[in-house]
């Protein structure tokens, strides 16, 4: 008697089943590897890219550019610095609960 004979032709096709669902599994492994590391490579292109645009632009000297928050809060400090001028300080009407009122 063959190998062949004593192994049913079934448990043949059970076994290339699981052999080619490995295959299939480590074809979608490297597949995800693949599109993974062109992910990365594209993302970092893209940072470089924008650097270079925004130091292009002369916004900042270290690369991040100055929100306009930040412009207004150094313009105020740099009026009051120049003219000394004191703040003005606006304080709201409260009653006597605390609770905040209208101005008259």
């Amino acid at each position: 008697m063959s190998l062949w004979g004593m192994v049913e032709g079934s448990t043949i096709t059970i076994i290339a089943s699981f052999l080619e669902i490995f295959v299939i599994l480590w074809l979608f492994s490297q597949l995800n590897r693949e599109i993974r590391e062109n992910v990365e490579d594209l993302e970092e292109s893209i940072d470089n890219k924008l650097a270079l645009a925004i130091q292009s632009t002369g916004l900042s000297t270290n690369g991040e550019p100055i929100s306009p928050v930040q412009q207004a809060i150094a313009n105020m400090i740099s009026n009051i610095a120049t003219q000394n001028q004191q703040p003005i300080l606006i304080q709201p009407k409260q009653d006597e609960k605390g609770l905040f009122t209208k101005k008259n």
